[in-house]
């Protein structure tokens, strides 16, 4: 019996259906979520907005194959600036599906297909990152500010192996810091993302964290059809203490004490309870 030698192996084979099953149910959540959502936003885009949003990625996340583990809990009273690191682009996957916030994201990002719709339906933030911009992004970012929408931020400017939190971009919390926001009381809430297995394999035990981790020069076509073959990946998500905002403190010291919170509890050996999403 001869093998043929263009037939993909019975592996590879799985794997790419694994992958179609998941494009599809993506599409098909999409399809069901989207159309309301753009309805809704003609009337409000305040807090019930964001439900069916939330539900959307919640479809994605377990189409995906992402768990979740949650560790301490969320404010959801709305003022509030969620500030953490950033390891992959389904890190918006994975907060989306538990927050009924806006994204604050890069501005180069709204060129890619489709991001700009589905940017729009969740009120998305797109800022530049770009120095000499600094001034006009926190403009822009206190015209947008409303009291009852929640806001997620990743200030490192760039995602990471995970392994470590690189240093915080001070510029982008001064919107929370300065006049235009002292008409509301925000809460700064840090957490922080730990990848825990990729493919059912523990990182502990030898899991490939640049399944899930996109860094480096990586290529996002790749990185997305590596990880649709796979069956997923569990991520954890703790929650810290929430710190009031209060306008006129130095956005230096802020984003190092922020960062160190977010920092010391991923290099933490002591793992608390946790619940799952």
């Amino acid at each position: 019996m001869s093998i043929d030698p263009a037939r993909p192996a019975p592996g590879n084979a799985f794997a790419s259906l694994r992958a179609g099953i998941k494009i599809a149910a993506i599409l098909l959540a999409s399809a069901v979520l989207m159309p309301p959502q753009w309805l809704l936003m003609r009337f409000t885009r305040g807090r019930v907005a964001f439900v069916l949003p939330r539900l959307w990625f919640v479809c994605l996340r377990r189409a995906m194959g992402l768990q979740l583990e949650i560790v301490g809990a969320p404010r959801e009273t709305g003022g509030t600036l969620f500030v953490g690191n950033h390891i992959s682009h389904y890190d918006i996957v994975l907060l989306g599906s538990i927050l009924r916030a806006r994204f604050i994201a890069k501005d180069d990002m709204e060129s890619w297909p489709g991001v700009r719709f589905i940017g729009g339906l969740g009120q998305t933030v797109f800022i530049s990152r770009r120095r000499q911009d600094t001034a006009s992004v926190a403009t822009a970012i206190a015209a947008q500010m409303r009291p009852d929408h929640d806001l997620v931020l990743f200030p490192e400017g760039t995602t990471s192996s995970g392994e470590q939190v690189a240093p915080f971009k001070s510029s982008l919390l001064a919107p929370f810091l300065g006049p235009q926001a002292a008409a509301q009381a925000w809460q700064l809430q840090p957490f922080t993302l730990d990848v825990v297995s990729v493919d059912g394999r523990a990182l502990s035990a030898g899991g490939d964290r640049d399944g899930y981790a996109f860094h480096g020069g990586m290529e996002a076509g790749p990185h997305v059809s590596r990880f649709f073959r796979a069956t997923g990946a569990r991520v954890r998500v703790t929650f810290h203490e929430p710190i009031a905002i209060v306008p006129g403190t130095d956005r230096k010291a802020l984003a190092k004490q922020v960062h160190d919170i977010v920092a010391d509890s991923l290099s933490s050996t002591e793992m608390p309870a946790t619940h799952e999403a």
